[in-house]
């Protein structure tokens, strides 16, 4: 099982911004298929997850922090994405 964390406000403008909060967006880890690659931050170590809820692809920036998994944001996959996750 997963440990999420996530800030409440952040959620809910992602919510407004791209139709998913990150509650709902735990799901992409129920994915067999999920992709993760490392993303380029100039902060902590950051990662892009590729993968599908429903038929819809998604994709996640998270973080690790203290054996939890803190998701940043999550929008729609690019094409792009879409074809990392498809090949």
């Amino acid at each position: 099982m997963h440990n999420f964390e996530f800030d409440d406000k952040k959620s809910a403008s992602n919510l407004s911004k791209h139709d998913i909060d990150f509650v709902s967006a735990q799901a992409l880890w129920d994915d067999p298929d999920l992709v993760e690659v490392q993303a380029t931050s100039d902060s902590e170590p950051r990662f892009l997850l590729i993968g599908c809820i429903g038929n819809k692809h998604w994709s996640a920036v998270i973080t690790y922090r203290e054996g939890n998994i803190r998701i940043i944001s999550v929008r729609q996959s690019r094409k792009s994405e879409v074809e990392l996750y498809e090949s």
